[in-house]
């Protein structure tokens, strides 16, 4: 009689070209921006760079317009 628990090579390579299909769906999926997982995504990569270039800009704004700070030591 045959072991049941033995694993068929056929159906191992099956499974596992199944899964890596099915693992390439998912990840085109999330890249497509006319799906609606996909079009959140990539707004929300905009939106985090957009955000972050801003938040960049105004801290070297800040950095560059910052009064001089006087020493207190020099004013007695």
């Amino acid at each position: 009689m045959a072991d049941q628990d033995a694993s068929d090579p056929d159906v191992d390579a099956m499974t596992s070209r199944l899964l890596q299909r099915e693992a390439l769906r998912r990840a085109a999926e999330e890249l497509n921006t006319m799906t609606g997982p996909g079009l959140e995504q990539a707004l929300a990569r905009v939106s985090a760079e957009v955000t972050e270039e801003a938040a960049y800009r105004r801290a070297k704004m800040d950095r560059t317009n910052a009064p001089a700070v006087q020493d207190r030591s020099e004013r007695v």
